[in-house]
């Protein structure tokens, strides 16, 4: 199974916001859209970074009275890990469980083509092995 199989199922859909906007509309999308990450875009329209909910609940922490002043290009992650449509599966979910993250942006030909979520491999690969299960209960009762 491939990262392109995910998408297929639920669809492109991303939520972007721009380096310049301030935490509190971040919050506002994220809560508003109830998701975990927004990919955050510069002026030409191109990935430059991810914010989470827990990077915006380390900085309002860290300056909880600047919260609608802070911006969110002062505490996106910048190094972003990407994946390609093509990624299998389980090479997507080790590098999320590796590097402790749960959302990765998938790009093809240098565009954002889809995010794909730890949650969106869990219920991809669950779904899988009781289709599994399923044939192989089938094959059992069916003496072969």
């Amino acid at each position: 199974m491939k990262v392109s199989d995910i998408l297929a199922k639920k669809g492109p859909e991303v939520f972007t916001i721009a380096e310049d906007k301030t935490l509190a509309e971040a919050l506002r999308l994220l809560v508003t859209n109830k998701i975990g990450v927004l990919i955050v875009i510069d002026h030409k329209a191109k990935l430059s970074g991810i914010i989470s909910e827990r990077d915006i609940l380390t900085a309002c922490h860290k300056q909880p009275m600047d919260y609608n002043n802070l911006n969110v290009g002062d505490f996106m992650t910048r190094n972003v890990i990407i994946v390609e449509p093509d990624d299998s599966i389980d090479y997507v979910e080790s590098i999320m469980t590796q590097n402790r993250f749960r959302h990765v942006p998938v790009i093809k030909d240098k565009v954002l083509v889809g995010l794909i979520s730890i949650g969106d491999i869990v219920k991809t690969l669950l779904t899988e092995t009781k289709e599994e299960n399923k044939y192989l209960k089938d094959y059992i009762a069916g003496g072969g």
